[in-house]
This record gives structure tokens, C-alpha cells and sequence, in this order.
């Protein structure tokens, strides 16, 4: 049996598309409705998600729910974010992905990557680093956060990181979402966000 993955980056030439249940593509591709419409239905994806690197916009976001902001050489890492697995201690629903995007758009993307065998608290300074990049006094209205590690995460690293950032932002009701996930690289560290501004 083949494995549909929960996200996949499709390309506007490609012939083949493969299933997944959230279809990624980058806005500066170049798609446009009817090409959208297309590769929802052959990859019967759940929904879609546009990858924003540049000032280039969708004429049309009807068929799009959902935006996330990224730089160009970040694209990889917010499919990885969305692709969502079940190897962690803390897991989410693709429907709590879906329901994210209908609360706001669009979202920005940030991430913290540590590799370093001698750091004791390598979770603990990867959330004050990605904590770092956030504006002062951001209103958030909903977030995502991806956990990654070579080696399961305690209870207390993740609580940690759950707490910190809570307290780092403004948030008047927030929609937030967490996520764990084993990495296959050890002695390494992995925060991805994704987060949305209050208007």
C-alpha cells in the first residue's frame, strides 16, 4: 500500500500528479484558476495551500484556502511543517490545519535550526531564537508549531516552548495548534511557525 502524503509541492508542468491530501504551490508559478481547479481534482486533495515568495498575488483566492509567506529557499520547510506526522509525541488533524486557514490569511512563516551534539538546552534556545524573529507586540490570531528533534522531546522541553511563546505575543483569541515529529538527523533541534497577524 502507498502512503498519500499529508502535503506535496506540485509544479504547474508537471504531467503526473501524485495524491496527498493538502496540494502546495508556489503563487509565482504562474497558476491560475482553472489550473488550480485541475490540480485539486487529480490529486483529490482536501485543500489547497499557495506559497507566496514574492509581491506576486492570485487574481483569485477562491479555490485557495490557504497563504503562507515565505522566503524562496523556505518553501521545502513549510511543506515539511504542513506535512504533518504521527512520529511524536504530539500530533494534530489535517481538519486543524484547515480550520487555521479559515480563521485568517495569510500566514508568515518562520524557523530555528540547531545542531550541536554539546547543547544541553537546545530547545530552550531555539524557542528564544524564533521567538526573536517575531515583530514586538505581535497580535497573533493563530499559529502552528512544528517540533523537530533527533530523539523524542520531554514533556517539559515541549511545555517549555508551548509557555514561552504563549507569553512572548499578544493574542486576543488564539487559534494555536502543536505539533511533534522525530527527525532522521541527530543531535538536532527544528522549530517551524507559521503565524498570522490579528487585523
Amino acid at each position: 500500500m502507498i502512503e498519500v502524503p499529508i502535503a506535496f509541492l506540485y509544479k504547474p508542468n508537471i504531467e503526473q500528479y501524485h495524491p496527498s491530501v493538502i496540494a502546495c504551490f508556489c503563487v509565482s508559478d504562474k497558476w491560475d484558476n482553472q489550473a488550480l481547479l485541475k490540480l485539486k481534482e487529480k490529486t483529490d486533495a482536501y485543500f489547497l495551500v499557495g506559497i507566496q515568495t514574492t509581491d506576486t498575488e492570485l487574481e483569485s483566492l477562491e479555490v485557495v484556502e490557504g497563504i503562507v509567506r515565505c522566503q524562496s529557499e523556505e518553501v521545502n520547510q513549510v511543506v515539511k511543517l504542513l506535512n504533518i506526522s504521527s512520529r511524536g509525541l504530539i500530533g494534530i488533524d489535517v481538519n486543524d490545519i484547515k480550520s487555521l486557514f479559515e480563521r485568517s490569511q495569510p500566514y508568515k512563516f518562520i524557523q530555528i535550526h540547531i545542531t550541536d551534539a554539546f547543547e544541553t538546552d537546545m530547545a530552550k534556545n531555539t524557542v528564544h531564537e524564533l521567538v526573536d524573529q517575531l515583530p514586538k507586540n505581535l497580535n497573533v490570531e493563530g499559529l502552528l508549531i512544528g517540533m523537530e528533534s533527533g530523539e523524542s522531546l520531554s514533556i517539559n522541553n515541549i511545555s517549555y516552548i508551548m509557555n514561552f511563546i504563549e507569553k512572548s505575543i499578544v493574542a486576543d483569541d488564539l487559534c494555536k495548534y502543536y505539533c511533534t515529529n522525530i527527525s532522521d538527523e541527530p543531535n538536532s533541534f527544528r522549530l517551524r511557525m507559521i503565524y498570522a497577524e490579528a487585523h
